[in-house]
Parts: C-alpha cells; sequence; structure tokens
C-alpha cells in the first residue's frame, strides 16, 4: 500500500509538470490571436466565393468555347455593365448567346438568340475593370468591361423576362477557338476581373473591399482575373 501510494504521488506529480498553466494558455491565446490579425488579409484575399465565382466564369468561358468549335459557328458571352436593365444584377450577370440566322446564313442581322439562362456571380462579386489591378511595367491591362465597343442583346426586364434590348459588353469566340471579338491590341491576352464588393445602382456607386498595392502608394480592390488568349480562347487563372 505504501508503494502505490508513493506511485500514485510520483504519476500525479509528473502529471502536473507535463500540464499548462492558465498564465501559459493565456500567452498562447494571445499570440494565435496577434498571427490571425497578421494573415486576416490574406484570408480576405483568397475567399472561397471569389474562387468559387472565378472558376465558375472560367469553366463558362470553356464551355463556350468548346460549342463554338464544335458548331462551327460563333458563340457570344455577354456581360452585364452599370446600365444592365434589370439593376439587381449590374456588374454581376452573364449568359452565352449564338447570332440570330439570317436567310444568307451570315448570322449577323438581328438580336443574338439567348443560349442559356443568365447566370449571376456569387453574392459580395462583382465584374471589375483593368484600374482595379495593379501591373508591373506599364504592360497593357484592361477587361473586357474596359472596351467602349458593345453588342445589342436581348435582356431581362423587372419582371425577369428578355423584354429589353441593352447594349452590353461581351466576348465572341469563333469556330477555331480564337477570340473574334473584342478586336484588342497590344496585348496577347484580353482580362474578365473579379472583385469584392457590391454595386448599389441607385446612387450608381460601386463599394469595393481593398487592400494596401504592393508599393504602397494606393489602396486596390480584392479581386483576380481570367486571362483569354487571342489566338487560341484559352482560359488561364491570374490571381491579384
Amino acid at each position: 500500500m505504501h508503494a502505490t501510494a508513493q506511485t500514485s504521488r510520483r504519476e500525479l506529480a509528473g502529471g502536473s509538470r507535463a500540464a499548462y498553466s492558465l498564465v501559459e494558455l493565456i500567452v498562447v491565446v494571445a499570440i494565435v490571436s496577434l498571427l490571425l490579425a497578421f494573415a486576416a488579409p490574406g484570408f480576405v484575399a483568397l475567399g472561397p466565393s471569389r474562387k468559387a465565382g472565378l472558376h465558375e466564369v472560367a469553366n463558362f468561358l470553356e464551355q463556350a468555347r468548346a460549342q463554338a468549335v464544335a458548331t462551327r459557328s460563333p458563340r457570344i458571352v455577354a456581360f452585364a455593365d452599370e446600365a444592365f436593365p434589370r439593376r439587381g444584377d449590374a456588374l454581376r450577370a452573364y449568359a452565352l448567346f449564338a447570332f440570330a440566322e439570317t436567310e444568307d446564313g451570315s448570322g449577323e442581322e438581328g438580336l443574338p438568340r439567348r443560349l442559356t439562362p443568365w447566370r449571376t456571380l456569387p453574392k459580395g462579386l462583382v465584374f471589375a475593370k483593368g484600374e482595379h489591378f495593379e501591373v508591373e511595367g506599364g504592360i497593357a491591362f484592361r477587361t473586357l468591361h474596359d472596351f467602349a465597343d458593345r453588342r445589342t442583346f436581348p435582356a431581362p426586364g423587372p419582371d425577369g423576362r428578355d423584354t429589353t434590348a441593352a447594349a452590353l459588353p461581351c466576348l465572341v469566340f469563333g469556330p477555331g477557338g480564337g477570340v473574334l471579338s473584342p478586336a484588342f491590341i497590344d496585348a496577347d491576352a484580353l482580362h474578365v476581373g473579379l472583385v469584392e464588393g457590391f454595386y448599389d445602382p441607385g446612387p450608381g456607386r460601386l463599394a469595393l473591399t481593398s487592400t494596401r498595392s504592393a508599393s504602397g502608394d494606393r489602396a486596390l480592390p480584392n479581386g483576380d482575373c481570367l486571362g483569354i488568349g487571342l489566338h487560341t480562347g484559352r482560359i488561364r487563372l491570374l490571381t491579384d
């Protein structure tokens, strides 16, 4: 009994040496909290909804390109801008179209024919312009929403039906897979950008989350871009 009691006391003593005191736990929690605070911007920049939205758009564009090649006829992806008729989807909606068929088969007359439902980016994401990204070396960097040329598409009005004609930015994939429009120069790729934020159609205000630029001289929205090859139409992911 005496030996057993001594052994139990030694085990208890050893156990107390292996445990952490309350002060040590508080110190550990404080250090972890500090590290998370420093890492928070990185977590925001890698937000899951932004990544999901980016991959959804990339897959949609790849399917549009593949359909243009398979059918040997152009396919058009239209994107909502600030003036999109269904105001709640401004800078968030996109859909696939084909040129209207004509008697001579040229497919250039009349409004394009919508092939898919209008899709929208996840909440908290909007399409971006080149000014929302930092590019080194003065390289020409434009997104689809920077181009002034527009095509007219049937777009949804307040009732959700395509009852309104709207001039929207768009991307046209040709039968060979390359980009037919817009005809961009001084760059080998066009870009579709996504940034975290929302667009308020009432006052026409764009509110974006942001971090400091690499140079530290300005704030940049948290965003990513898809690069689209001019000759191949291939989509590649560019991160901020």
